[in-house]
This record gives C-alpha cells, sequence and structure tokens, in this order.
C-alpha cells in the first residue's frame, strides 16, 4: 500500500528523503542516471564513503527512524534522480536493502 511520492535529485550536496508520510516506515526506491552513496548512521557521505547504488538498481528502507536519518550523495560528478514510494511495511524488517 503506497501513502506517498517523493522524486529528488542527488548531487553534490548530502541529501535527506524531504517528503516522508508520518504513517510511513517503508520505502521502495530506484536509483536514476547515476550511482549514488548512503550512509544511515548519522554521518554524512561523500563520493567513496558509504553504501553504493548503483544507476538502474532498486532499494528498499524499512523503519521510520531510518527514512528520517538516511542520507544521500552523487557517487560520481554526475547528478542522480532517486524516485522514492513510501508504505507501510509489517515484515518487522529494519535497515535498507539495495538490488
Amino acid at each position: 500500500m503506497s501513502s506517498g511520492h517523493e522524486k529528488l535529485t542527488v548531487d553534490a550536496t548530502v541529501r535527506t528523503l524531504q517528503s516522508v508520510p508520518t504513517a510511513s516506515n517503508y520505502a521502495a526506491g530506484k536509483c536514476e542516471t547515476a550511482s549514488i552513496r548512503f550512509r544511515t548512521d548519522g554521518t554524512d557521505p561523500a563520493t567513496a564513503t558509504g553504501v553504493l547504488i548503483k544507476a538502474d538498481e532498486n532499494f528498499r528502507i524499512y523503519g521510520n527512524d531510518v527514512l528520517n536519518q538516511i542520507k544521500f550523495v552523487e557517487a560520481t560528478s554526475t547528478d542522480a534522480v532517486i524516485n522514492v514510494s513510501y508504505g507501510i511495511d509489517n515484515s518487522g524488517k529494519h535497515g535498507v536493502e539495495v538490488g
């Protein structure tokens, strides 16, 4: 069940998700146009630091706290676009899955 959507440009500035619905604890997304990196530990990612999500790769984020603290940055000098759909997940998973 989807409860929202966001399209975010990820560039050299560290970005966070901006439109997380209050009731959502899950997001499914796709990285488009270029690779990005993310971190969920409160530290800013950098071009060479953080978990890589390649262009055209899908990702899933579980947990409202993770949705609200995940940070993204471009992994190359090319801006990326991510499209994210928000919803509710009752699986008990927590964290981020890539692929």
